[in-house]
């Protein structure tokens, strides 16, 4: 009896590995292919503006935030007086969340500037970038260190980028139809890798520094992020939203690209949760190789040398960076250390 219940805990905790692995690789692949499609311009459709795709997605968030804690408590009133004394009563807490999700909100704007103006894999294999940044303030933010194998694949990641951005602009100049302004995309994605990678260590220390749950961060953080998906939408988009309203362009495809990217922060806390971070690195890799193969497959188009090449150096670069370093042994006593010697003499 117990010992069945032990092995089948071990089972059960592989099979949810299993499935978050699918999941994020699914919703990673799926968002970023999604997203590339509906930033194509199509004669007679209108463009969504991105600013009302980004307030939308931080709506649906919220209320999935709050569902959470109210499960995890024992139901809504329990959740709301948590959220009051975390979020209004300690409001110096609620406060320091200010700066990341400005941050964040910024990361959101570019994305579809980015989407807009680079292939779906380029834009995988460029938002690798956000490894770099966030090794960069990991050292100087955190004053952490990074082994000589992660340095190595940071290199190894700007090498694979360079040949990415090398092949696009082969692309762009023989006049590829979908491949938009990869200059513009490629600072885009860079500049959100810059945001992401400050945000996610200065959100760490503070999620080290209090026993404030992820949920609960995630409402801290909407409090400042719906506003400012207010005013970037009802202020700088005022002239597109007065001639053709919020919803404008929002087709069948939009609406998943923002409930993806709403419902994404509920496949970050299930890696925390249930998996690891060589779980998400792994699944990363697989998504990168599906972007790639999918739409080579949608565009009938093949891969050049050097995106293949740099598409290689970015994944060894994801698998170098995260790999885990091998436990150092023990200091053998002397009589473990005399059979070694005895036993090397036969």
């Amino acid at each position: 009896g117990g010992g069945a219940r032990a092995a089948a805990a071990p089972r059960g905790g592989k099979r949810v590995r299993a499935l978050v692995l699918v999941l994020l690789v699914l919703q990673t692949t799926v968002i970023t292919l999604l997203a590339r499609e509906s930033r194509i311009p199509v004669a007679g459709r209108p463009m969504y503006l991105g600013a009302a795709a980004v307030l939308v997605s931080e709506c649906i968030k919220l209320p999935v935030c709050l569902a959470v804690i109210s499960r995890q408590l024992g139901g809504p009133r329990q959740m709301l007086a948590d959220v009051r004394q975390r979020v209004v009563v300690g409001w110096r807490d609620t406060l320091a969340m200010g700066l990341p999700a400005l941050l964040f909100g910024l990361q959101n704007m570019l994305f579809f500037v980015s989407v807009s103006n680079l292939s779906a894999t380029s834009y995988q294999l460029w938002s690798q970038s956000k490894t770099l940044t966030t090794a960069l303030f990991y050292v100087l933010y955190l004053g952490g260190a990074l082994r000589r194998l992660q340095w190595l694949s940071l290199s190894l990641l700007c090498a694979g980028v360079g040949l990415v951005q090398a092949s696009d602009s082969v692309s762009a100049a023989a006049g590829a139809a979908s491949a938009g302004r990869p200059l513009l995309g490629i600072s885009a994605v860079l500049a959100s890798s810059l945001l992401s990678g400050f945000a996610n260590i200065y959100l760490e220390k503070k999620m080290k520094a209090s026993e404030a749950s992820l949920w609960v961060r995630n409402v801290q953080l909407a409090v400042f992020g719906i506003p400012q998906a207010l005013f970037v939408l009802f202020g700088l988009e005022r002239a597109a939203l007065a001639a053709s309203g919020p919803f404008v362009g929002f087709t069948p495809t939009v609406w998943s690209v923002v409930w993806l990217r709403a419902l994404g922060g509920l496949l970050v806390a299930a890696v925390i949760k249930y998996a690891d971070n060589i779980v998400k690195t792994y699944a990363t890799a697989v998504a990168i190789v599906l972007t790639c193969v999918v739409s080579s497959v949608l565009d009938g188009s093949r891969p050049t040398r050097a995106f293949l090449q740099g598409m290689s150096l970015v994944l060894a670069s994801v698998l170098l960076y995260n790999r885990k370093p091998k436990p150092s042994s023990p200091p053998l006593d002397d009589g473990e250390a005399a059979a070694r010697r005895q036993a090397g003499r036969l």
